[in-house]
């Protein structure tokens, strides 16, 4: 049945709201490689350009209830501009990566697990608090679902391993996102090994596809499936393969009726949005004396 042209507008609308949060992270990272360029940041910046296609499409997957475990960092930012959250005090503050929950409660189970297993190593951290928070969902039986981000390489480690196999032992409602980011040779290097848990790819450059991936996985979970492995495969802008999410989605938009205008609008308010947040840190930063004065940028004498 062809669908009506209201679900169809619904459709369009929730694509530009995607396709808004994408250039919010694109705008992010380019506002806080320029911090790092005035000193203003104390830490590296490792700039996600074509990555945002899996971030936003895996916050848009979540459901209230569902818990997003993650050490990469832009998908931590990819949540806060899904949830609307201010952005000024996420550039400023730049902490260690730790949970993000979507409107979960913690269960007393989880908070104890990660009291005693606390470890500096952040992919180790978030496997294993992936891990308490499944273990309390299931627990609390309310259906909810954690979704355990990790890259590529995270997927050969032998915490991976582990916490595979405990997924699969304790039939957690846990889903598994890689995000395999393609190298310059071609070459992919997703995981070789899922350990008994069932396996989907998807393509990560096309954010309604990952989405929609994801959220399969995520209801699978729910309905006490199990847990199982998404591995979104995308490339850097740079990569020979790297068509860039913004473009893809812009061409998506335009073949499905948006204007110019409209996708003009939509950029705007993300580039307003990501203005006045980075206006904001620059001042908590500095008001925090967290600035780095020129002599310490110069670079010293030979």
């Amino acid at each position: 049945m062809a669908p009506t042209p209201e679900l169809s507008a619904a459709r369009v609308d929730e694509q530009l709201e995607l396709y808004r949060q994408m250039w919010a992270l694109r705008l992010l990272d380019m506002a806080l490689e320029e911090l790092r360029n005035d000193g203003l940041l104390n830490e590296p910046v490792e700039a996600a350009f074509g990555q945002e296609a899996v971030a936003v499409g895996t916050v848009a997957a979540l459901r209230p209830g569902d818990i997003l475990n993650t050490a990469i960092r832009h998908f931590q930012h990819a949540q806060e501009v899904g949830l609307g959250r201010p952005l000024g005090p996420v550039i400023a503050e730049l902490t260690a990566p730790g949970r993000s929950a979507a409107g979960a409660k913690e269960s007393l189970f989880a908070a104890e697990w990660k009291q005693i297993f606390g470890t500096s190593n952040p992919v180790r951290q978030s496997l294993l608090f992936a891990i308490g928070d499944a273990y309390g969902q299931q627990v609390a039986g309310e259906g909810g679902v954690t979704l355990c981000v990790i890259g590529d390489d995270a997927a050969k480690s032998a915490e991976f391993q582990s916490a595979a196999r405990i997924a699969v032992s304790w039939w957690l409602p846990l889903v598994f996102v890689i995000e395999s980011v393609g190298d310059p040779s071609g070459v992919r290097r997703g995981p070789r090994e899922r350990y008994g848990l069932p396996f989907s790819s998807v393509d990560g450059r096309d954010v309604a596809a990952a989405r929609d991936s994801i959220s399969q996985a995520v209801r699978r979970a729910g309905d006490g499936a199990g847990a199982e492995i998404v591995e979104a495969v995308t490339y850097r802008t740079n990569h020979p393969a790297g068509v860039d999410p913004l473009v893809h989605a812009r061409r998506e938009l335009t073949n499905n009726g948006v204007t110019a205008g409209q996708l003009h609008d939509v950029e705007r308010r993300a580039r307003q949005l990501v203005g006045e947040a980075a206006a904001v840190a620059t001042a908590l930063l500095r008001s925090d004396g967290s600035t780095v004065s020129e002599s310490d940028r110069r670079p010293a004498a030979s």
